[in-house]
């Protein structure tokens, strides 16, 4: 089984998971402006947009994860993330899926997997609910270069 078939099987076995471990989940009332700040995310992603991508993050939206480059925790800010919501070349070859894993009344939290030619990582999100809109305000990331072909 290829990298992509096995992220796959692992991404709908978790989704499986979540959903029997959690089936009131989407019956949040929240579930649905969430998943629609999520949308909104993924397009940015998608068409390299910071503009749309500012419609969920937020200027001061803290990221953290650490680079294994650097040697070293790397801490940016929304502002600094969204520099690089830039269209990729290799766009078609990229795979993003998200799972909201947590909801209460006022924040969440979704796990996002990245399958990109190059890098395997996941984003968890942390959204709170500020002046009415689900917001990014922080996130954690990890991941790994894959070896080259």
């Amino acid at each position: 089984m290829n990298t992509f078939s096995t992220l796959c099987a692992a991404a709908v076995l978790s989704l499986s998971f979540a959903a029997a471990a959690n089936p009131a989940l989407k019956q949040h009332a929240e579930y649905a402006a969430i998943d629609q700040q999520m949308q909104t995310m993924m397009q940015a992603f998608e068409q390299g947009d910071a503009a749309k991508a500012h419609r969920v993050i937020l200027q001061d939206t803290v990221v953290v994860g650490y680079s294994k480059k650097q040697q070293k925790v790397v801490n940016v800010s929304g502002a600094e993330w969204s520099k690089g919501f830039q269209v990729s070349p290799d766009e078609a070859e990229r795979h993003r899926q998200y799972q909201i894993l947590d909801i209460t009344d006022t924040g969440a939290v979704v796990k996002v997997m990245l399958d990109y030619p190059q890098w395997l990582g996941v984003d968890y999100l942390a959204m709170t609910k500020v002046d009415g809109q689900w917001r990014v305000v922080s996130k954690s990331w990890s991941g790994t270069m894959k070896p080259a072909k």
